[in-house]
């Protein structure tokens, strides 16, 4: 997943410069997604924002949710910040304990640390199997039942140029490409990952929106400073990187300073 091999988009190091930035976006997202918190930031180093498989024109493999974890981790350049939203969380969050070392610190925005039990887990795979049949037959009737999740609420505040620009990437996906999230890389396929970060000693950043309570419950069960720390963003939902990407640019800003 490296520029040159992998579609995405590079941006180069701004103002004092900084370690190199890999950036990851959520389901339905777009590299695009990372441009109001880059834009915020004054300083960064390099930022590669790689096409998650399945989204735009990025294939859809690797076939298993740990292959593609370890795929990112051995494609990070030295001393990389890596960051994911949601779906990128979680495979941010992988990578990092794939392989520990290979970034200097993870930050993590609504992200999910896997299932614990296994009948949760057998639930969530027939509702992903039914979102995928969806999403494949219908790509825009998913997006209208996505779109009207109790999760994404807080968006309904935004401005609708914004939600309509967000719709229309999501709308220009290949469903059958898309249906890899799901199926390969869905929370049903994502291992527990509590114990490993019980055990971490590499920074895990964890960033929820404090209108986001599911996922800051999740964030707040595991923070063990000073390794894994969890930050809340006042009136904020899930989505930070369209709803207050100024606190994103924020949290990863400290990390701009430790080149």
């Amino acid at each position: 997943m490296t520029p040159g091999h992998h579609p995405g988009a590079l941006h180069p190091a701004k103002g004092a410069g900084g370690p190199p930035l890999v950036l990851l976006h959520g389901f339905l997202g777009t590299p695009a997604a990372w441009e109001a918190v880059l834009d915020a930031m004054p300083d960064h180093g390099a930022a590669w924002c790689p096409w998650l498989p399945g989204h735009g024109p990025a294939a859809p493999h690797p076939g298993s949710f740990e292959a593609t974890a370890a795929w990112i981790a051995e494609s990070l350049p030295a001393g990389a910040i890596l960051a994911g939203y949601s779906l990128g969380a979680r495979l941010a969050l992988g990578a990092a304990l794939h392989r520990p070392g290979a970034a200097r610190a993870t930050v993590l925005l609504g992200g999910h640390v896997g299932l614990s039990d296994p009948a949760e887990r057998a639930q969530r795979a027939e509702l992903d199997a039914a979102r995928a049949s969806t999403l494949k037959r219908d790509l825009e009737a998913f997006v209208d039942a996505w779109e009207a999740l109790p999760l994404f609420a807080s968006q309904h505040r935004l401005p609708a140029e914004t939600l309509a620009k967000q719709r229309s990437a999501r709308l220009a996906h290949d469903p059958d490409r898309l249906a890899w999230a799901f199926e390969v890389a869905g929370l049903a396929h994502m291992p527990d990952y509590r114990a490993a970060i019980a055990a971490t000693c590499r920074p895990l950043c964890f960033l929820t929106g404090a209108r986001d309570t599911r996922f800051s419950a999740l964030a707040a069960a595991v923070v063990r400073p000073p390794f894994v720390t969890h930050g809340i963003v006042a009136d904020a939902g899930h989505n930070l990187l369209l709803e207050a990407p100024a606190a994103v640019a924020a949290a990863l800003g400290p990390w701009m300073e430790t080149q």
